[in-house]
């Protein structure tokens, strides 16, 4: 099975929901993180996602300094050579489609935008759609 890495937007409104949001994925199962293009500060940023995660690769590119490799604690990922950008599937049998179709390639990982309904994805991949379930989820 493909790994799967999540583009988190580098502009926010509040820092407590973009660090909350990489928690979440992180629980749901994503093992990548990394930043879309923004005016922020991207070591800064990824040192915070370091900080709020535990387990998850936080990708930067070359170049990182130590101070940023320790805090990250060796997650790090300088490239993402073998990992395949998607566009967020239309339904849970496209992105089973998606990932079967990938692990046959022997793709390394997939990376999608940041999108709320990939954290549903990534905790149900077998359940089949039920909007019910996402009233449920939105409702906590």
């Amino acid at each position: 099975m493909p790994k799967i890495g999540v583009r988190l937007p580098a502009e926010f409104a509040s820092a407590g929901e973009f660090l909350a949001d990489a928690q979440a994925l992180e629980a749901a199962g994503a093992d990548l993180l990394t930043l879309g293009e923004g005016e922020l500060d991207r070591p800064l940023l990824l040192a915070a996602l370091a900080a709020a995660t535990q387990r998850a690769a936080l990708h930067l590119g070359p170049g990182a300094g130590e101070t940023l490799r320790r805090l990250a604690r060796e997650r790090l990922v300088e490239d993402l050579e073998g990992w395949q950008e998607v566009p967020f599937p239309v339904d849970r049998t496209a992105w089973r489609a998606t990932l079967a179709d990938h692990e046959e390639k022997g793709t390394a990982g997939l990376l999608l935008e940041m999108d709320p309904r990939l954290l549903d994805l990534l905790r149900n991949p077998d359940q089949e759609d039920d909007r019910s379930a996402d009233l449920q989820l939105a409702q906590g």
